[in-house]
């Protein structure tokens, strides 16, 4: 017997933007043609009891996020996982799974979809498996049962289903007579908003539309500071859409004027704005934020998306009549261009959605010591070495620009504005000014969104910090450390945690061998606690042996996303020496293979191509050695002048 809820859903089918029982997308669907699709509670209480003889899949951020679109009817009115990874030109969710998750499933077995504590959100009914893109993965298409929505702790307030996003542009008399005249339009924000951004959104407001800022944020961690940080941002970006408009600000109507404020050269003369369609006689003023609001959807946000290019690409904008421009073609006139550009950043924790390349998607470095969520989703650059092509970012624009507007459609909203304004900055001129602790400039930046990133990013100086040290045994490294924290502490002005290797291996470590994947669990142990210390404000110093590279990028990456600096110092002491000092024996017991899988002896040292600082201690003393290293900090900011 089948357990789907709807009769004969076909996933394969995605019905027309805005074709769900209305012919203005923006007037909402009709009371018995709501888009949310669950199942009834007894009818989820019988396949709650029912999964616990079914096999379970335990998903990922994004694919908890990717279920939340189906489960709110973003893709239609038959939830389901597709065979075709375009609907109707539309990219849609799939699900892939490691091979080995799916080797024991079948075509007509039921699955139980299950949020990480395990609880079950949906029933997906298997009607085949078809090979994923990557080898080493599967594709599960069948049709949904959705039993519950995910669990979201953070904004609640703001996380509006398309269908409750209907009913308030409803109840705020934003459908408008016509789609276009009158209609809600979407703003996505898969970043910041910023100066450029808000005159923009009010630039739109003056022709008599309202805007809807819809921020994706898939797969955010409610315990993420830079996620809530993200949102207060664009909260206070939305309360300087409502400030007096300088009398620069021109709009899309080609006003002279975007306000009430004087016009150029008008000798006092006021420029008087047309009637306020939205204001209804009697009302008064309208309430704060009256001609914008916020939502969040679960939509993944993307780097690309997120950062700003040359003048001589163009915002997207889909018209009222839900054709689609290419994202690269030239907008309307009047409307300012802003375009995009493939970046490496992605928000703590995130995955790539599957609509860009691994290369725009994975977590590329950032400016030297900056971590990449200080400043929320404003991407600097693609991952290192890696070059996509025009062609290649155009052709995952176009992905991406299709799904955003079906998704804007899907909510109600008439139109969509997708990239940056042009003049929006990017994460790393935020980042200088940060650093360095200066104000940004109100051009820029609205002064309510730049004091909420002062307040969150300390100045260099002030921020947590972990400096790392790796070196051969006997290189040094414990000496210059412990001599480092001495030095730190008579300055005053930072916390400071030590954390030697031979004292971790005592305690944090203690039982781990020196196999390859012990060392590795030690330096990540390592790792995790110096984040958590950076991430707090204080400065952790570490000094393992850390032989291997990409443990060393694990460890920088952990630091860096809980917010803290990462300097890496390599004692590049030769072996040599090293094994003269020999103060605990140990090289000798390596020679005689007492100790096997030796660092420098039996087992290889890979030298960092990353380092920071770089000293020699058979070449420096250990004061020569400490005041490079404190040169360095003051230099990158972490230290003030002496």
């Amino acid at each position: 017997m089948s357990a789907t809820s709807h009769p004969d859903p076909d996933p394969d089918r995605l019905p027309k933007p805005g074709a769900t029982g209305a012919t203005d997308p923006s007037h909402g669907p009709a009371a018995d043609d709501r888009l949310l699709r669950l199942v009834t509670p007894d009818r989820a209480a019988e396949l709650t009891t029912a999964s616990l003889g079914w096999p379970s899949l335990t998903l990922t951020p994004v694919q908890l996020a990717e279920l939340e679109l189906l489960l709110v009817g973003a893709f239609g009115p038959n939830p389901g996982y597709p065979a075709a990874q375009e609907l109707a030109g539309v990219p849609v969710p799939i699900l892939a799974v490691p091979a080995a998750d799916a080797e024991p499933l079948a075509a007509g077995d039921t699955v139980a979809l299950r949020d990480p504590e395990g609880v079950m959100i949906a029933a997906l009914h298997v009607r085949t498996l078809l090979p994923a893109p990557a080898g080493s993965t599967v594709r599960l298409v069948g049709t949904l049962d959705g039993v519950r929505l995910p669990h979201h702790p953070d904004h609640p307030a703001l996380r509006l289903t398309p269908d409750q996003l209907r009913a308030e542009l409803r109840a705020r008399g934003w459908t408008g007579p016509q789609v276009g005249a009158g209609a809600a339009w979407a703003v996505w924000a898969d970043g910041l908003l910023h100066t450029a951004d808000v005159g923009r959104i009010r630039a739109l407001t003056r022709q008599g539309k309202r805007c809807v800022v819809l921020a994706p944020v898939g797969g955010a961690d409610p315990a993420d500071a830079g996620h809530h940080l993200r949102v207060r941002c664009l909260q206070a970006a939305l309360d300087a859409v409502d400030a007096p408009l300088r009398p620069s600000e021109a709009t899309l109507a080609s006003e002279a004027v975007a306000s009430d404020a004087i016009a150029a050269g008008a000798a006092g003369r006021r420029h008087e704005p047309g009637p306020d369609p939205y204001r209804r006689p009697g009302t008064g003023d309208h309430p704060p934020r009256h001609r914008s609001l916020l939502v969040l959807v679960p939509a993944v946000p993307s780097a690309l998306l997120a950062t700003p290019r040359e003048p001589g690409m163009s915002a997207t904008v889909l018209p009222p009549a839900g054709g689609t421009r290419h994202p690269l073609a030239p907008g309307p006139a009047g409307f300012e261009p802003a375009g995009f550009e493939p970046s490496g950043l992605e928000p703590s924790g995130f995955e790539p959605s599957g609509l860009e390349p691994a290369a725009l998607s994975s977590a590329g470095p950032a400016p030297a010591g900056v971590a990449p969520a200080a400043i929320p989703l404003e991407p600097d650059g693609g991952a290192a070495g890696a070059t996509p092509s025009a062609n290649a970012d155009a052709e995952v624009l176009a992905r991406l620009t299709a799904q955003r507007a079906h998704l804007a459609s899907s909510y109600g909203l008439s139109g969509s504005l997708i990239g940056p304004a042009i003049g929006a900055p990017g994460r790393q001129e935020l980042a200088s000014l940060l650093d360095a602790g200066g104000p940004i400039p109100a051009e820029l930046t609205p002064p309510a969104v730049a004091a909420e990133l002062a307040r969150a990013i300390p100045p260099r100086s002030q921020r947590g910090l972990t400096i790392f040290f790796t070196g051969l045994s006997g290189s040094g490294k414990s000496t210059l450390a412990g001599l480092l924290v001495c030095r730190l502490l008579e300055q005053g002005g930072r916390r400071i945690t030590l954390l030697d290797g031979d004292v971790v291996r005592a305690h944090l470590s203690q039982g781990l061998g020196f196999s390859r994947a012990d060392r590795d669990l030690n330096v990540r142990r390592i790792g995790f606690v110096a984040a958590q210390v950076a991430g707090a404000g204080g400065t952790a110093v570490c000094a393992p042996i850390a032989p291997y590279a990409r443990v060393r990028t694990q460890v920088r990456e952990m630091v860096q996303a809980a917010g803290g600096g990462f300097v890496l110092v390599h004692v590049s002491t030769p072996l040599e020496v090293c094994e003269a000092r020999d103060r605990k024996g140990l090289y000798a017991k390596a020679r005689a293979g007492v100790i096997p899988a030796f660092t420098g002896v039996s087992d290889p040292y890979e030298q960092p191509t990353d380092a920071d600082v770089t000293v020699d201690t058979a070449q420096l003393s250990g004061d020569e050695a400490v005041d490079r290293i404190l040169d360095h900090l003051r230099v990158a900011g972490w230290l003030t002048p002496a």
